[in-house]
C-alpha cells in the first residue's frame, strides 16, 4: 500500500454555478484504497472521478427520481380521488332512484 493521502480533492460543480469548487475530504486509508481500486476497476483517470461518479449515482440521481416518483403518486392520487367522487356522485344518484321507486311502490300499495 502507498503512503497516499487520506486527503481527497474533487471539484464540484454546482447546477446553478458553473464554476468548479474544490471539495476536501479526510477519508480512512481503507477507503481510499478501495476507492482506488474502483478508479481503476471503471476506468477513471483519478479517484476524484470516482468520486463524483459515486456521487453522482448514489445521492443525485435519487433525488430526481424521488421527485418524479413524488409526481406520479401525486397523479396516481388525484385520479383515484377523481375516481372515486365520480362513483359516490353516481351511487347518490342511483340511491335517490332507488328510494324513488320504493317510495313509488309503497304509494301503490
Amino acid at each position: 500500500m502507498s503512503n497516499a493521502s487520506p486527503y481527497v480533492h474533487a471539484p464540484v460543480t454546482s447546477a446553478r454555478i458553473k464554476k468548479e469548487n474544490i471539495v476536501s475530504v479526510r477519508m480512512p486509508k481503507g477507503l481510499v484504497s478501495e476507492l482506488r481500486d474502483l478508479q481503476k476497476i471503471n476506468h477513471f483517470m483519478d479517484i476524484s472521478d470516482e468520486i463524483r461518479f459515486v456521487i453522482r449515482k448514489y445521492c443525485a440521481m435519487p433525488q430526481q427520481k424521488s421527485i418524479d416518483e413524488d409526481q406520479e403518486k401525486k397523479q396516481q392520487l388525484i385520479s383515484d380521488l377523481d375516481r372515486i367522487l365520480r362513483e359516490l356522485k353516481n351511487t347518490d344518484a342511483s340511491y335517490e332512484e332507488k328510494i324513488a321507486e320504493l317510495k313509488h311502490l309503497e304509494e301503490t300499495k
